[in-house]
C-alpha cells in the first residue's frame, strides 16, 4: 500500500517535452470528432450514401486500434521520442491526403492510414512522457496535460461546424496542419529522440493475428453497441471470430521468445489489476456516453441541442479534478484515488435506477458532474500504476496495453449497456448493466491496495 510521500519537482524540460507532445495528442483526439460533425456534408458533396461515408469515422477507430500492437516494437527500433515525431508527421501528410481525396474509397483509405499515425503517435508519446518524467511525477503531469488532451472532443465539434460555416469539406482535414506544424517545430527542439535499443527479430505472425483481432474486436463491439444491429447475427460471427484470433495470439505469445506485445506483464499483480481496473472504468464511461444521451432524448423528450448543454456538467467535473488528481496520485498513489474515483462514478450511477417519470434536472446535474469528478479520480491514475510498476524497456508495452484496454472496454461498455434497448427500451436495466461495470471497477481497483507498493516487472518477472 502507497504511503504519502514529498512531491519531487518536475523539471522544466519534461514540462516543455511533454506539453509538445500533448500538442500532438490534441491534434490526434480532436481529429475524430470533428470528422464526425461533417458526415452529412461530406455524404451531399462526394455523393454517397449515409452508411458508405460513416466508413470515415469508423476506418479511423480501426485503423487507430490496428497500429498499437507494433507500437512497442516500433520505440525500441526507433527510440519513442523519434518515433512520435515521424509518426506525426506522417498523421499530417496523411491529413493533407484525406483533404486532397477525390473520391470516397480514397478518403477512406488514407483516413485508415491517418488514423494507424495518429495511434502510434499517441501511444509512443505516452512512452515519451514516462521516460523523461519519471514514476514519482507522472500524476501531476498526466493530471495537468490530461486537461489539454481531454479538451479535444469538447472543441471539435464546435470547430468543425465553425469550419464547415464557411468553408468545404477539406478544411476539416486542413486544420491539422497548422497546429501540427507547431507541434513538429517544438517537437524538433525540446523532445529527446530517444534510444535505439536492440531489437528481435518481428513476430510477423503474431503481429497480423494482433492487428486483425484487436480492431475486429472492437469493430464488432461497436457495431453491438448500435441499438439497430445490437442483434445482428453477423456482428456476433465476427465477435466470436475476434475472440478465436485473439486466443491464438496469446497462445503464441507465451510460446515464442519475442512477442509483439509482452502479455508477461500480467503476471504482475498490480499491473494486471490496473490495466483491468481501466478496462472496465472506460467501459462504465463509454456506456454511460451512449446511454445518457439516449435516456435525455429518448424518455424525457429533450432536444439534441438541450442534452448537450445538459451533458455538459459530465466534462465540467473531469476538467476541473485533473490537475488535483495528478497531484494526489504523486503524493497518495494511484490505488488509494482509482478507489475513490471509481465509488463516485458507483454512487452517482445507482440514482438512475430509480428515477421515474420526469426527475428533477438540477439532480440529474449535480450526478453527472459527481459522475465526471470520479472519472477524472480513476482511468488516469490506475493508468499511472501501470505504468510506474514497470522497468522502461516495458514501457511501450505497458503503454500500449492501457491503450487497447481503454478501447476494448469502451466498446464492451457501449454494447452491453444498449443490449436492454434493442427490443424494448428498458433503461433501467441499462442504467444496472452501467451500475454492474461500476461495482466491478471499484472491486478489481480495491485490490490494488493490497498489492505491495514495491511490486514491479523486475521483481516478479525479471528481465
Amino acid at each position: 500500500m502507497s504511503t504519502k510521500s514529498t512531491l519531487e519537482p518536475i523539471p522544466r524540460s519534461a514540462w516543455y517535452a511533454s506539453a509538445v507532445i500533448a500538442l500532438g495528442g490534441f491534434v490526434a483526439n480532436m481529429d475524430g470528432p470533428i470528422v464526425s460533425i461533417g458526415l452529412e456534408t461530406l455524404r451531399h458533396d462526394l455523393g454517397v450514401a449515409l452508411d458508405g461515408v460513416q466508413w470515415v469515422v469508423t476506418g479511423y477507430l480501426l485503423g487507430l486500434s490496428a497500429a498499437l500492437p507494433v507500437t512497442p516494437w516500433l520505440v525500441r527500433r526507433f527510440g519513442a521520442g523519434r518515433l512520435w515525431l515521424l509518426s506525426l508527421v506522417a498523421f499530417l501528410v496523411l491529413s493533407a491526403a484525406c483533404a486532397l481525396s477525390p473520391t470516397l474509397p480514397a478518403l477512406i483509405a488514407a483516413r485508415v492510414l491517418q488514423a494507424i499515425a495518429g495511434g502510434v503517435m499517441v501511444a509512443s508519446g505516452q512512452t515519451v512522457i514516462g521516460i523523461v518524467v519519471g514514476p514519482a511525477r507522472m500524476g501531476r503531469l498526466m493530471g495537468t496535460l490530461g486537461i489539454v488532451v481531454g479538451a479535444a472532443p469538447l472543441v471539435g465539434p464546435s470547430l468543425g461546424g465553425l469550419l464547415l460555416a464557411h468553408f468545404r469539406w477539406p478544411s476539416l482535414f486542413w486544420v491539422n496542419l497548422p497546429i501540427g506544424l507547431v507541434a513538429v517545430l517544438l517537437g524538433l527542439r525540446l523532445v529527446p529522440p530517444g534510444e535505439r535499443g536492440a531489437t528481435a527479430r518481428l513476430d510477423h505472425r503474431g503481429l497480423a493475428l494482433a492487428t486483425v483481432s484487436v480492431p475486429m474486436l472492437v469493430y464488432a463491439l461497436t457495431e453491438l453497441g448500435a441499438v439497430r444491429t445490437a442483434s445482428a447475427p453477423p456482428h456476433w460471427a465476427l465477435l466470436a471470430l475476434s475472440l478465436v484470433l485473439g486466443a491464438v495470439f496469446v497462445r503464441r505469445s507465451r510460446r515464442v521468445p519475442n512477442p509483439v506485445l509482452a502479455l508477461r506483464l500480467f503476471r504482475v499483480r498490480a499491473i494486471s489489476l490496473a490495466l483491468s481496473s481501466v478496462l472496465l472504468s472506460s467501459a462504465a464511461m463509454y456506456g454511460a456516453i451512449v446511454l445518457l444521451p439516449l435516456w435525455l432524448q429518448i424518455r424525457l423528450g429533450h432536444g439534441a441541442a438541450s442534452t448537450g448543454l445538459l451533458l455538459v456538467p459530465l466534462g465540467l467535473g473531469t476538467s476541473l479534478v485533473m490537475i488535483v488528481a495528478g497531484r494526489l496520485t504523486d503524493r497518495y498513489g494511484g490505488a488509494r484515488i482509482a478507489v475513490a474515483g471509481t465509488s463516485l462514478v458507483l454512487l452517482s450511477t445507482l440514482p438512475f435506477l430509480w428515477f421515474g417519470g420526469t426527475p428533477s434536472m438540477f439532480l440529474v446535474q449535480v450526478l453527472l458532474f459527481v459522475r465526471g469528478v470520479g472519472l477524472g479520480l480513476s482511468m488516469m491514475p490506475t493508468s499511472v500504476v501501470a505504468y510506474t510498476r514497470v522497468s522502461p524497456d516495458d514501457l511501450g508495452d505497458a503503454t500500449v496495453l492501457t491503450n487497447i484496454g481503454m478501447r476494448i472496454g469502451g466498446a464492451v461498455g457501449g454494447a452491453l449497456v444498449v443490449i436492454p434497448l434493442s427490443r424494448a427500451l428498458e433503461f433501467g436495466w441499462a442504467f444496472a448493466v452501467l451500475a454492474g461495470l461500476s461495482v466491478a471497477a471499484v472491486a478489481v481497483t480495491a485490490a490494488l491496495l493490497r498489492v505491495p507498493h514495491h511490486e514491479t516487472t523486475t521483481e516478479r518477472i525479471g528481465k
